[in-house]
């Protein structure tokens, strides 16, 4: 057992040949000479206190290397808390009216290896949430400031499941737009996670044990489970989240993306028009020719699935619409995934236009909601047997600007995301082959381009001579022709 005096020790105090602890470079831990022998209590509390600084310093670097914004900080030597900026807590004020602001919150992470890494997953989660807008000030992350807040656990500790998530669902929409956008978000990314916790018994370790044991580790299923059940009991006021850590799994590297080529999207074209004789169904009664419009539209304009559906198509067809830009309205499919283009979407194969027959508009008459309207785009896709789906489409449209050496905040404004989403999904999907295809007509098509030019030159240059040469010898004919007369006048 330590003693007393061990246990209120302060390292940071500590020096060594009027060096102090914190002037010390933490990952020369090892070396550190302390006042007192090796074997002493005192000096194993400064090594570690040493070590803990330096795997948060690992730790923050690692952190930085995935544009994740919030940092880990030694609050204390006993202590780790989460640094960043976010929105202003309640009655705060930002600099110059700001509503950010720069903050330290304490978590109650140990300064040790467990508690560093429990303060990386919640330096993870805190960054999701910040990316998503979805961040709000809970009494874990208040603090203090939560006594202010009443309690609520109380209260709902008596609930049932079912009823918390109806006043979660509520809470939701205060800070939401009821829209098909808002309606998708909450069926996606919560109601869909929340749906695996038993509805008809009170919130417990137990009910969350029974949610995670559906799902596998290192799965992105397990991953957002996580996420969104730690925000569930945020909201329902429990604040011990041992459970929910101890199913928490690092989120998966995704799958590599099939990114069809130029070549395979018109072969792709012909597929989707061909009459599926093998299926009986209501499928084959939609016009082949209203398959391959909506195939171009998403082939030739990157379009999202559901975006076809909100293509205006008064100003596609506008005769002052020389470049073929395709521009959106929202209220057809109300709403889109980011609102409104702030640009028209150019084709960057504008001959696929006439090839795929864009001008001449056949939407695919689908009854239902968008959601049933989109789902048949990625039925008939299987069904044809194009070889990809329709979102694959837009990544191809991604890749192929890049190619063409688009500037990366052009892109992001055509496709309507930011210039961040673009390059950290987007040119994800660029595979060895898209990258050598790239790499042959940036370099190798410049290269050739050169050497042709030089050998054209060259050639100019050899009939330059030829054509020198002749003239040479012709002068020198001349002039042996005049001195040989020179000399015969003489000779008379």
């Amino acid at each position: 057992m330590p003693s007393n005096s061990t246990s209120t020790y302060d390292p940071r105090k500590a020096e060594w040949d009027g060096i102090t602890i914190d002037q010390w470079e933490p990952s020369k831990w090892k070396q550190w000479k302390a006042k007192h022998p090796a074997s002493d209590e005192f000096a194993k509390i400064e090594r570690e206190y040493l070590r803990i600084k330096y795997a948060i310093q690992q730790a923050n670097s690692a952190l930085s290397l995935e544009k994740v914004k919030v940092k880990l900080k030694l609050t204390s030597h006993k202590t780790i808390g989460l640094q960043g900026t976010f929105p202003c807590r309640p009655g705060d004020i930002g600099k110059q009216g700001s509503p950010n602001k720069q903050y330290t919150i304490s978590c109650g992470f140990a300064a040790n290896d467990t508690g560093l890494k429990m303060a990386v997953l919640k330096a993870r989660e805190l960054d999701l949430l910040l990316i998503t807008k979805q961040f709000q000030w809970t009494a874990e992350l208040l603090g203090k400031q939560a006594q202010k807040i009443e309690p609520t656990a109380t209260e709902q500790s008596t609930k049932l499941i079912s009823e918390l998530i109806q006043e979660y669902e509520r809470q939701f929409w205060k800070n939401h737009e009821k829209n098909r956008q808002g309606i998708r978000t909450w069926e996606t990314h919560y109601l869909r996670h929340l749906k695996k916790l038993p509805p008809d018994i009170p919130m417990s370790a137990q009910a969350l044990e029974a949610a995670l044991e559906k799902t596998k580790p290192n799965t992105s299923s397990r991953f957002f489970l996580v996420w969104q059940l730690k925000k569930f009991c945020e909201f329902c006021g429990i604040t011990n989240f041992a459970t929910i850590y101890s199913y928490a799994t690092p989120k998966p590297h995704p799958t590599l993306r099939k990114v069809p080529t130029d070549e395979e999207i018109i072969q792709g074209f012909i597929k989707i028009g061909s009459p599926l004789s093998v299926y009986a169904s209501k499928e084959n009664l939609t016009e082949p020719e209203q398959w391959q419009w909506a195939y171009g539209m998403l082939a030739t304009y990157g379009l999202r699935p559901h975006e076809l559906f909100a293509v205006d198509i008064n100003a596609f067809m506008d005769t002052a619409n020389t470049f073929h830009l395709v521009a959106l309205n929202p209220s057809l499919t109300d709403g889109t995934k980011t609102g409104e283009r702030s640009c028209g979407i150019p084709p960057l194969h504008p001959h696929w236009v006439e090839l795929f027959d864009l001008k001449n508009i056949k939407l695919p008459c689908h009854t239902g909601t968008l959601n049933n309207k989109t789902a048949k785009l990625q039925v008939r896709f299987r069904n044809a047997e194009v070889g990809f789906k329709p979102y694959d489409l837009r990544h191809a449209y991604a890749i192929r600007g890049h190619r063409l050496r688009v500037p990366i905040k052009t892109m992001a404004d055509y496709m309507g995301h930011t210039v961040q989403e673009h390059t950290k999904t987007y040119q994800r999907w660029m595979n060895e082959d898209a990258n050598l295809a790239i790499y042959k007509e940036v370099v190798i098509h410049r290269q050739g381009t050169t050497k042709e030019v030089l050998q054209e030159r060259i050639k100019e240059l050899e009939a330059e001579n030829t054509a020198l040469k002749a003239e040479n010898a012709t002068l020198k004919g001349l002039l042996i022709k005049h001195q040989l007369g020179e000399l015969l006048n003489q000779e008379i």
